[in-house]
């Protein structure tokens, strides 16, 4: 068991104080920036508490949990996995820890082809965790730590970017660890929340216990507490959108259609994508597929990371190569999925405005608050650095980053993941009026873009298995869940 004892920590966390047994799941939820993370941290002893302390009781002797090994009995799985990968391979990340422990090589090979196949990585034993999906990496670390057997593991929001079939696969490998692992699964969903044995709210530095997570209690008492449930109804299918059209001047016609702004032809980026699709002026798309089928790569073709190995990339009609790459990065933006992994800034002012001329007088850096206020951040927060701020915060700043600039096209790479549902509800709220702007947005949820897309494409395996309008998507939901796109 661990025990923790009225710990705090600077002004973040005041006095929490509950049990975690092994064997038993608890699920603590909150508001972003309420806590959660830094109480993940300092359970698994990256951080020590300023006030309070934690136990851990063995065999009936109890003893302080920093004198433990703690390595050995605590595993953390973080909001951006590609920071846990130290594996020059697949099979080396799964093997690393089994190594540690003493296993004699063959029996950690044959173990690492068993876990590599629990989770959906058999054949990429070889391949480097960077050539990797985002979800891809959070199975791979999970797996890599359950296969220590640790005696309570941490998930920090570390199903978030599993599409339906590779989550089931990880809560499969979770419930069988579940007799001699005791686990924390950090979480803003509340279909999760349910299957643990017991959940916690984080709010205002404290922890509320409320026990069983019964079905009658997520949508009321959660509400009450500032975390908000998520409701999706039934979409109305939305009415085609009126863009604004130009005249192409072809000889006979008198025909009015909206230009082509991104264009694959026959485009081929090896194995890992292939592409003839069109999007046209003012379309949103709404990309969906499972773990590892394409989508970041797709975004990464559009702004240019990537180029063809063969075919065609075209951007306002012109053809995309390494010398006209800046004038498309001029005009679109790219927010990822791990928006920690690459901000920059000395703090979220800075972050936001650092391309901005410097002169900062009293009503433009008000007139710049206020902007920073659009997207959920709060003034106070203007002067933290990025590494201060949560997961989810962090996602708020990359989001007012790329907006600041009005860009022409704006790339979304899972925008909501670590958001907290009334947040979710702001940037979706936002993202409403941005009629004008071209918009690629990658979902493993189709339910996130159906209110505001034009088309959906289906992504499996490199290539678009579906196009179709978004008011067609009932007559394709089977197709989608096959794929573990959740409808």
């Amino acid at each position: 068991m661990l025990e923790v004892q009225n710990i705090s920590y600077e002004d973040r966390l005041n006095g929490l104080s509950f049990d975690w047994h092994q064997g038993e799941i608890i699920a603590i939820m909150g508001a972003n920036g309420s806590g959660k993370s830094t109480l993940a941290r300092l359970i698994a002893g990256l951080i020590e508490p300023t006030a309070g302390k934690i136990l851990f009781t063995a065999d009936g002797i109890s003893g302080a949990w920093n004198t433990e090994t703690r390595w050995r009995e605590i595993g953390i799985v973080g909001q951006h996995p590609r920071r846990q990968t130290i594996g020059a391979t697949v099979a080396e990340e799964l093997g690393y820890g089994l190594l540690n422990l003493g296993h004699d090589i063959p029996w950690v090979r044959n173990r690492v082809q068993e876990l590599a196949a629990c989770v959906g990585l058999g054949g990429k034993e070889d391949q480097s965790p960077s050539t990797l999906s985002g979800g891809e990496r959070q199975r791979l670390v999970t797996a890599a730590i359950l296969a220590m057997h640790p005696s309570f593991l941490i998930l920090d929001e570390a199903l978030s970017m599993l599409d339906a079939r590779a989550q089931a696969k990880v809560l499969d490998l979770l419930h069988e660890a579940q007799p001699e692992t005791g686990q924390l699964w950090i979480t803003h969903d509340p279909e999760l929340a349910k299957l643990a044995d017991r959940l916690l709210v984080l709010k205002n530095g404290l922890l509320i216990d409320l026990g069983k997570p019964q079905e009658d209690l997520i949508p009321c008492e959660l509400q009450s507490l500032s975390t908000h449930r998520e409701v999706y109804v039934d979409p109305i299918p939305p009415a085609p959108k009126q863009l604004q059209t130009v005249a192409l001047g072809m000889q006979g016609s008198n025909d009015l259609i909206n230009p082509p702004v991104l264009e694959w032809k026959k485009a081929n980026y090896g194995t890992r994508l292939s592409l003839d699709k069109v999007v046209r002026a003012g379309e949103f798309i709404g990309i969906v597929g499972p773990s590892g089928s394409g989508k970041t790569t797709l975004l990464d073709s559009a702004v240019g990371l990537i180029l063809p190995t063969q075919g065609q990339f075209l951007v306002g009609g012109e053809s995309i190569c390494q010398a006209s790459l800046k004038a498309v990065r001029r005009k679109t933006r790219l927010v990822l999925q791990e928006a920690g992994e690459y901000l920059i800034g000395r703090n979220v002012y800075h972050e936001v405005f650092h391309a901005d001329p410097r002169r900062d007088g009293m009503a433009l850096k008000q007139t710049r608050l206020s902007f920073l206020g659009e997207f959920g951040i709060p003034e106070h927060m203007a002067e933290y650095a990025p590494e201060r701020i949560s997961g989810g915060e962090r996602q708020k700043v990359a989001l007012a980053a790329a907006l600041r600039t009005l860009p022409e096209i704006l790339l979304l790479d899972e925008p909501l993941l670590g958001l907290d549902a009334l947040s979710r509800e702001g940037i979706r709220s936002m993202i409403s009026r941005w009629d004008e702007l071209t918009i690629l947005y990658v979902t493993h949820d189709l339910r996130e873009v159906l209110q505001h897309a034009d088309r959906l494409w289906l992504i499996e395996n490199g290539h678009v298995v579906l196009d179709c309008p978004t008011h067609c998507w009932k007559e394709h939901q089977e197709q989608f869940r096959a794929a573990g796109v959740r409808c």
